[in-house]
């Protein structure tokens, strides 16, 4: 247990305790493992003899000592202030000057080069931008035709001059072609992130037209009727209170047979916005069917729930479209209920349709409030039933 405690100090201490520095410092130390991966290639070669090597001993401390600068600047958080923390570009140019001044002292063995620098762009070509990666490719190829120009006139080798030239060539090849393929990879990256985006789109289109009365706007009845499951169910563990309202737009037909159904249903449209805008933000309000409307109330009493639907009911009243050289006026009927714990949301909907046929019956332009069970719910059950669908 101790042990363990002690691993992990230090695997903290080394990689850094939050999340995003342990990603950048893990990623680094990986790179790392990769240059001294090929220090320990270089020192292989000079050991078996290789001919024509250079000063492999320098080479490899100007590399470890760049990996500490690197990794100094990565654990302590000064890499924050720039635009790519895990500092990614510049540890690839420093990579890439190392590789090639690995082509110039490694005498006959040079071409061990190749395979080096194809690591090292495909470990930090993929995280780049194209406009990096142009400009690794630019500095790779000026560098390595800097190392073959010097190594052509200033290291005395054995090498025979086409094999030379031929390491040369294939340099410049893995230069050119993992540009070419960064870039198909970038573009295919680029297309498929544009599909996903136009499928999360459509999915989102499709929850709408799920969810979501097409005229108005509002939640439609399948969407409330999920939410009111939700809500009873929180209700029955936390028991608070909740309120059920039903709403009908009082004589609407005869807005429709006056005016027509194009009028009716910006006045619809109207109504809605009108009622949204005047219940509070956590209340839900779906289009139920028609000229029908439902408001699910949560954390309501009766009290508080009358004087809202109180103030919709007024704002409603206060509607005044003009149609020509009419105004369209609409008044609203409103009856409400509280959900009571046991109930079914089926029985609570069906309490403030009774509610709601109470209001028309006394006049309309009301709200009619029903806290116990009505003796005349049964006789409404069927007729609930009919109004309740589009």
């Amino acid at each position: 247990m101790i042990s363990e405690q002690r691993f992990r100090r230090v695997g903290d201490y080394l990689l850094g305790e939050q999340k995003s520095m342990r990603i950048r410092t893990s990623q680094f130390l990986l790179a790392a493992m990769l240059m001294l991966a090929c220090m320990g290639v270089l020192y292989f070669m000079r050991t078996v003899g290789t001919k024509g090597m250079g000063d492999v001993d320098t080479w490899a401390l100007i590399c470890s000592a760049g990996l500490v600068v690197f990794y100094v600047l990565i654990r302590s958080g000064f890499s924050l202030r720039m635009q790519d923390p895990s500092l990614a570009f510049f540890q690839m140019l420093f990579a890439i000057a190392c590789n090639a001044i690995a082509f110039v002292i490694a005498g006959n063995g040079r071409g061990v080069a190749l395979p080096i620098l194809s690591v090292i762009l495909m470990f930090g070509m993929f995280g780049l931008s194209m406009r990096q990666v142009m400009l690794v490719a630019v500095y790779g190829l000026a560098l390595f035709g800097a190392a073959a120009v010097y190594t052509w006139h200033y290291v005395t080798t054995d090498e025979p001059a086409g094999i030379f030239v031929a390491y040369v060539c294939m340099l410049f090849i893995v230069l050119s072609a993992t540009t070419f393929l960064t870039w198909r990879l970038q573009q295919m990256g680029a297309y498929m992130r544009k599909q996903k985006n136009q499928l999360a789109l459509a999915l989102d289109q499709i929850q709408q037209i799920a969810t979501r009365d097409e005229l108005t706007g509002l939640a439609n009845r399948r969407f409330m009727l999920e939410k009111m499951r939700e809500e009873v169910q929180r209700a029955q563990r936390t028991s608070s209170p909740l309120l059920v309202a039903m709403f009908d737009i009082d004589h609407f037909k005869r807005v429709n047979d006056k005016y027509g159904h194009q009028v009716g249903d910006r006045a619809l449209q109207v109504f809605s916005s009108v009622v949204q805008n005047n219940l509070r933000a956590n209340d839900t309000l779906a289009r139920w069917g028609g000229e029908e409307f439902v408001a699910l109330l949560t954390d309501t009493d009766v009290s508080v729930g009358k004087t809202c639907l109180e103030r919709v009911r007024v704002k409603v009243a206060d509607i005044a479209m003009s149609v020509g050289d009419d105004c369209l006026k609409m008044t609203v009927s409103i009856g409400t209920t509280p959900h009571r714990i046991g109930d079914t949301i089926e029985k609570t909907l069906l309490r403030a349709d009774v509610a709601l046929y109470a209001a028309k019956a006394q006049g309309r332009n009301q709200i009619v409030c029903i806290d116990s069970e009505p003796t005349s719910m049964a006789g409404r059950s069927e007729k609930s039933e009919q109004r309740g669908k589009p």
